[in-house]
């Protein structure tokens, strides 16, 4: 009796051309990013692989990344060995000062992490330079503030854009902007000065 076997090689060189998906915050993260050949990155909030392996398609680089757990870490890992993915709180950086060239977050206005005590550790493994791109999913802050008088969200629940580039600029990061990339996620970036 003939076994059908699946050619596991030709499908995963076709999974190769076919290029990394992105989700919309990645995507916001990719457009606004400067990163180029020897370039150092550090994505703070790594829930899968996808940012690092973008990137790392297109351009030589270092690629590192920061899991909530062990195993989350250990399985990271084996999607992308090339990467250094590490289990650790992005508050507590396990790497040496002024290390990466552009560091990545993705943050999601709901959910509560308004202490924005990361954006010191990042900027302090930021080069002189160095880019912080932090990509912001949730309702825009005047729909926002509509919701909440409507009774739909909480007051406290809402991102202002002001105050995170309030807090970047706090932590060292200039020329800090927001831009709106799609209707739900707009992204945060700034510069660690020079």
């Amino acid at each position: 009796m003939l076994e059908r076997v699946q050619d596991r090689t030709w499908l995963q060189a076709l999974h190769n051309s076919a290029g990394i998906r992105l989700h919309g915050a990645q995507k916001a993260l990719a457009q606004w990013a400067i990163v180029d050949d020897y370039n150092t990155i550090l994505d703070l909030h790594c829930q899968d692989t996808r940012l690092l392996r973008y990137f790392a398609q297109k351009f030589s680089l270092r690629a590192c990344g920061i899991a909530d757990g062990v195993e989350q870490a250990r399985n990271l890992r084996a999607e992308a060995p090339e990467a250094e993915i590490f289990c650790a709180r992005k508050e507590d950086i396990p790497w040496r000062s002024e290390s990466f060239d552009c560091v990545f977050y993705q943050l999601k206005a709901n959910e509560g992490e308004h202490e924005h005590g990361f954006l010191q550790e990042a900027a302090r493994v930021l080069r002189p330079g160095g880019q912080m791109l932090i990509a912001v999913q949730g309702l825009p802050e005047m729909i926002g503030r509509l919701a909440a008088a409507a009774g739909l969200a909480e007051e406290d629940a809402l991102l202002s854009p002001r105050d995170l580039m309030k807090k970047m600029e706090e932590a060292g990061l200039s020329d800090v902007s927001y831009r709106m990339n799609q209707p739900l996620i707009g992204v945060a970036m700034g510069w660690k000065r020079g």
